[in-house]
C-alpha cells in the first residue's frame, strides 16, 4: 500500500536504478514496450498511478483498461490543455470509458501552468517500479502535421530511469497520486519544498517549487577542472544559460547537445552560449526525429551528478509546471548518461543542421563555430 513505511536499503548501499533510452539505435516503441510490459505483468490488487502530458496510444491504453478489469486500481493524470490539444483526445475518450474516475486531468487555474511531469509507478507485478524522464506515450499518431510538430516520441531520442528502491517507488507514486488528487497548493509549502533524498546518492526534487535554481546552484560553484556535459531538448534566455556561460567563462568545459529547432532552443541563445565559450552542437535527424532527452552531468572536484527527469530549463519548466527532476551520484547510472550523452555527441558532431548556419560539421566530436 502507499501508505505503508518502506523498507530503506542498508546504509551506503547503492539505489537500484537503471537507464532506459530511446533513439534510432533502438527499436521502434522501446520505451513504449517497456511500460507496456509492466503493465501487462501488474497482478489484481496492485496499482498503477502515472501522470505524463501527452497519451496517444491505442495499445498501452487498452492495456491499462485490461488491467482495471482485472482488478487493478489504475489512477491515470494527463495534461487537460497541452500545447497541442488534439493530441489527447482519442485516448482521453476511450480511457475515459474503460478506466471510469480512474482517469483524471489536469486544469490548471493558473494560465500557463502545465502538468508536464511524466512520472509511471506500479505497485506490484513482479515488483514495484517507478519510471521518470522525457517520454511521452504519444503514438498511434495517424496525422502527419501533428506527429512533425510533437515529434515521434516512440523513434526520437527520449529516456525512462527505471527506481526498483522501495522508497525511492514510494515516493514517486506519492507525488503522481497527489497530481492525481488535483493537490495544487501543496507544492508551495516550505516542507513541500524539501528534496526527497533516497539514501546517499539519490533525490527527487518536484516542481513547482520556491527554489526552482536546482542544478544552477550546482553550476554556479564551476571553474578551471570541472565539466558540463547536457543533453537539452528546451532551453531559453534564462538563468540555467545564463549559469553556463559564467561557468564557461570562469575556465570549466560546458559541452551542450540541443534540439534542432529554433522554437525550442532559438538561435540567439545558442549563439550567446557559443560567444562565452560553451560548445553547443544541434542535434538534427534526417528524418527529423526529436533530440527530445533532459539530462546533465557535472563532474566538479572529484564527484560526478547526473540531473534528469522531465524538466526543460526554460521558464514555464522552472517557474510553472508540474515537473519532476531527479539527482544521482550512483556511479554506474551517471557513467550510463555519460556514454549517452557522446553516442549523441558524436552523432550531432557530423551534421550541419538547417536550424544552426553558423555551425561548422567536425567529425572529431566537437564543434566548431562562427557566429550565426
Amino acid at each position: 500500500m502507499l501508505d505503508s513505511p518502506a523498507v530503506l536499503p542498508p546504509p551506503n548501499e547503492p539505489v537500484s536504478a537503471t537507464l532506459h533510452y530511446g533513439g534510432v539505435d533502438q527499436p521502434p516503441q522501446a520505451l513504449r514496450d517497456l511500460l507496456l510490459e509492466r503493465v501487462r505483468a501488474a497482478p489484481a490488487g496492485s496499482e498503477i498511478t502515472w501522470a505524463t502530458y501527452y497519451f496517444r496510444d491505442p495499445e498501452l491504453a487498452d492495456a491499462l483498461i485490461a488491467a482495471k478489469a482485472r482488478g487493478v486500481r489504475v489512477r491515470l493524470v494527463l495534461e487537460g490543455n497541452p500545447r497541442r490539444a488534439s493530441v489527447n483526445r482519442p485516448a482521453i475518450e476511450h480511457l475515459k470509458a474503460g478506466l471510469g474516475d480512474g482517469l483524471r486531468l489536469h486544469r490548471s487555474w493558473l494560465p500557463g501552468q502545465h502538468l508536464h511531469a511524466k512520472i509511471y509507478t506500479f505497485s506490484g507485478g513482479p515488483e514495484p517500479a517507478a519510471f521518470i524522464g522525457s517520454y511521452n506515450p504519444s503514438g498511434g499518431l495517424d496525422d502527419p502535421k501533428l506527429l512533425k510538430d510533437i515529434g515521434d516520441q516512440d523513434r526520437g531520442e527520449n529516456l525512462l530511469v527505471d527506481f526498483r528502491d522501495p522508497e525511492a517507488v514510494d515516493a514517486l507514486r506519492a507525488q503522481a497520486r497527489r497530481i492525481w488528487e488535483g493537490r495544487a497548493f501543496f507544492r508551495f509549502g516550505k516542507r513541500a519544498n524539501k528534496a526527497k533524498r533516497i539514501g546517499d546518492d539519490i533525490a527527487f526534487y518536484f516542481y513547482p517549487r520556491l527554489r526552482p535554481d536546482v542544478v544552477e546552484r550546482r553550476i554556479a560553484r564551476l571553474g578551471p577542472g570541472d565539466e558540463v556535459r547536457a543533453a537539452v531538448s528546451h532551453m531559453d534566455k534564462g538563468p540555467v544559460a545564463a549559469r553556463l556561460m559564467a561557468a564557461a567563462q570562469r575556465g570549466a568545459r560546458v559541452e551542450l547537445v540541443v534540439h534542432d529547432t529554433r522554437r525550442r532552443v532559438p538561435r540567439d541563445v545558442v549563439a550567446e552560449l557559443r560567444r562565452s565559450g560553451v560548445e553547443v552542437m544541434r542535434f538534427c535527424d534526417p528524418e527529423g526525429l526529436p533530440m527530445h532527452a533532459k539530462f546533465v552531468i557535472v563532474d566538479h572536484e572529484d564527484r560526478r551528478t547526473a540531473w534528469f527527469g522531465s524538466l526543460n530549463y526554460n521558464f514555464g519548466s522552472r517557474m510553472m509546471n508540474q515537473e519532476i527532476l531527479a539527482r544521482s551520484a550512483e556511479p554506474q547510472l551517471v557513467s550510463a548518461f555519460d556514454a549517452r550523452f557522446q553516442r549523441l555527441a558524436d552523432e550531432a558532431a557530423g551534421r550541419t543542421c538547417a536550424a544552426d548556419p553558423g555551425r561548422v560539421a567536425s567529425t572529431a566530436g566537437s564543434s566548431v563555430a562562427t557566429q550565426p
